[in-house]
């Protein structure tokens, strides 16, 4: 396989709207609650994905923002981009496609996403199903910032929040009014341009309106894409206090599926499709709506009402098959905050609730070429149902000015309900018919110091949980055994971290974590395509530790660095001791942009992973994945004169030495019985271009 051998890496229905009836007049705040915010030396920035109104360093954890300024630096093509750039995540890519990504954190392998909740304003991107979010979803023009938090957050949002919580923060209405418009072209008959308008509807209401198109030919064979995505925000202040919004959109794309090739396929062309006729297409619109409103003495009052429907249609040609699903979800969160003295020391509380419903419905049709049974015959045709409902609370208490103890607890019941039709391998139709509830709960506990503004030291423990996907816990699709899997666990685990985030000067943050993070129960795959199950594996343990520094002195540019360090491995069982596969033990990240001449900058980032056993080698027996370093350059154009002060030109070219490499592949054990290769690879992008030019006014 092609490598790059770097010496070594660094050691209401309105938000969410229709209006709570407050009949009383809501007041401003008191005299006590100025002088608690100005006790806590609190940001600018207030970060949702905390389900309070908390900064940075109020959180007892590792945060990561990346500002509006922050995304036309960094220069990057897509969201998936921007994450890797701008918060040194580790992503893998099934095709150079950006909606067929999976965000990696804390040491997770196969079906990482599923360990991450991914949040656009609050609504949840991640799929009830296996299935990767669709990252084309989020444009990244329409951006505001994205908020990242490290470690489990599962006792404020349950499943998915395993490993972390990515919130994008879409651009809303301003006072004043703007337009935007984006278009870029590059290589591999890459082209795309985005508008935009904001203003206001009056001296209460302001609105924000998104159009984008993107396209591209793919750098492998079957690797196009093309997507389209509208929305439109609407914010409503009520009173100085009360404020509601409603947001919809809609989104559709069509893309290639180029596929895994064979280790000795990828070593001829990488660039070769096995599958040169598969494809996938979705469509998907939705709604958030919401209102918040404060009170004097009573706190803050607010609720969230999410709705969403997707069309999935992935046709096989390989496989002489087409899968249909139709997925809609519902939930509500009201929520409430207080923060008050509590025996003289400052208090602040918040608790809600969370309910809401998963529906998918599945169709597989055979394609001519199906040998087991008839051309366009129905092989399933199922319907899956999940309730969710949960309890959440966290309070902070202040032992004084600078030392705070942050408790949690959330409980979460689910039922997930089965009924239809499915085939059984090659044998004949089976009923499925059957129901299965889970009742599972988190908790979090913290001590967070904060002796200076900008300075925060942290000691926290957790218990968490994620539920099976649907399709773990239901055999649906055609393959392995049928109906529910009453034996499967939700999996479950411990955390011990530490950690510290400090500004050595005004210009320069520092941040370091250390984590010990055990799995019990985690879910995977064994057996074939015919007879196997997912199951829950033994027990597995990470030692972790990520590390950032961050130097932004203005005139002089930006600079960053991240690092990750994990130890991922099986702690029980006949793997005991081997290392979990698809989890690379070192991820490092560079990135920065040097001013040349006036209006004229040069961005780089330098992305380093190590190498990775390939996903389902559990047994550590296969070859590895092998380490990579990726760069990337840029030249920016500003223009320094004052009619186009918001104008700019971007020249960006990725992976620019061409190196070929993999960051996915897979290992089949039967390859090695039977005689065939035994490794899969899905290769990343080579060399690619383009050139964006943007202007606001």
């Amino acid at each position: 396989m092609y490598s790059c051998s770097y010496s070594s890496m660094v050691s209401g229905i309105l938000r969410s709207g229709i209006v709570c009836l407050w009949s009383a007049q809501l007041l401003s705040a008191s005299t006590n609650d100025a002088q608690h915010v100005a006790s806590t030396n609190l940001q600018s920035v207030v970060v949702r994905a905390s389900r309070g109104h908390r900064s940075p360093h109020e959180l007892p954890m590792g945060v990561s923002v990346i500002q509006s300024e922050d995304i036309r630096r960094i220069g990057a093509r897509d969201t998936v981009q921007l994450l890797e750039k701008g918060a040194g995540l580790y992503i893998r890519k099934l095709s150079g496609n950006p909606a067929q990504a999976e965000v990696v954190m804390r040491g997770f392998g196969e079906n990482a996403h599923g360990r991450v909740l991914v949040l656009v304003d609050g609504q949840p991107l991640n799929e009830p199903d296996m299935a990767a979010p669709n990252w084309m979803r989020v444009p990244i023009d329409t951006i505001e910032r994205i908020e990242v938090l490290y470690g489990p957050q599962t006792a404020l949002y349950g499943n998915y929040a395993v490993a972390g919580v990515i919130n994008m923060v879409t651009r809303r209405g301003g006072s004043e009014p703007s337009t935007a418009v984006t278009v870029t072209a590059g290589s591999d008959d890459t082209y795309g341009t985005h508008l935009r308008k904001s203003g206001n509807l009056g001296e209460e209401t302001s609105y924000a309106a998104d159009l984008d198109w993107q396209k591209s030919g793919g750098w492998r064979d079957n690797a196009h894409y093309e997507a389209w995505d509208a929305r439109v925000a609407l914010d409503h202040d009520w009173t100085e206090r009360l404020v509601s919004s409603l947001a919809t959109y809609y989104n559709w794309n069509n893309s290639g599926l180029p596929g895994w090739l064979y280790g000795w396929q990828m070593d001829a062309d990488p660039r070769q499709s096995n599958m040169p006729d598969d494809r996938a297409r979705s469509e998907s619109w939705g709604f958030n709506a919401g209102s918040e409103g404060e009170t004097m003495d009573w706190g803050t009052f607010s609720f969230d009402l999410i709705g969403q429907r997707r069309l999935r249609q992935g046709t096989y040609i390989s496989r002489f098959c087409d899968n249909t699903y139709a997925i809609n979800s519902l939930e509500l969160s009201p929520k409430y905050e207080l923060d008050r003295d509590l025996g003289g020391q400052r208090n602040r509380l918040l608790a809600g609730l969370d309910v809401g419903t998963d529906q998918l419905a599945y169709e597989k049709t055979a394609l001519p070429g199906n040998w087991s049974v008839p051309a366009y015959a129905r092989m399933s045709d199922t319907r899956l149902r999940r309730i969710h409902g949960a309890l959440y609370a966290q309070d902070e208490f202040f032992i004084n000015d600078t030392l705070s103890v942050v408790m949690g607890l959330r409980g979460e019941a689910l039922r997930t309900a089965l009924s239809g039709v499915a085939l059984n391998g090659l044998s004949v139709d089976e009923p499925l018919r059957g129901s299965s509830t889970y009742w599972q709960y988190a908790a979090d506990g913290a001590l967070l110091f904060r002796p200076e503004k900008n300075q925060k030291y942290y000691f926290r423990v957790s218990r968490l949980y994620r539920f099976p996907f649907l399709d773990e816990l239901a055999g649906y699709q055609n393959y392995g055994a049928t109906g529910l899997n009453p034996s499967l666990e939700p999996e479950k685990g411990w955390q011990l971290e530490v950690g510290l985030s400090v500004e050595l000067v005004d210009d320069i943050a520092f941040d370091l974590r250390g984590y010990r993070l055990v799995m019990t129960d985690e879910i995977g795959w064994q057996g074939n395509w015919l007879d196997g199950r997912n199951y829950n594996m033994d027990e597995t343990t990470r030692y972790g530790m990520e590390t950032g520094l961050r130097w932004t002195p203005g005139t002089y540019g930006a600079y960053g660095i991240s690092y990750q360090l994990v130890d991922a491995r099986f702690s029980d069982g006949p793997n005991d001791d081997n290392r979990v596969p698809l989890v690379p033990a070192q991820v490092l990240s560079l990135d920065a942009e040097i001013p040349v001449v006036e209006g004229i900058s040069l961005l780089g980032a330098l992305r380093g992973v190590g190498s990775q056993y390939l996903g389902s080698d559990v047994g550590n027996e296969g070859p590895k994945i092998t380490e990579y370093a990726v760069f990337d350059a840029g030249v920016r154009y500003a223009p320094p004169f004052k009619a186009l002060a918001d104008a700019y030109v971007l020249f960006q070219c990725d992976n620019l030495f061409d190196h070929r490499y993999a960051n996915v592949g897979y290992y089949d054990a039967y390859g090695v019985l039977y005689g065939y290769d035994p490794t899969s690879y899905y290769p990343a992008n080579g060399r690619t271009w383009r050139v964006t030019v943007g202007y606001s006014f």
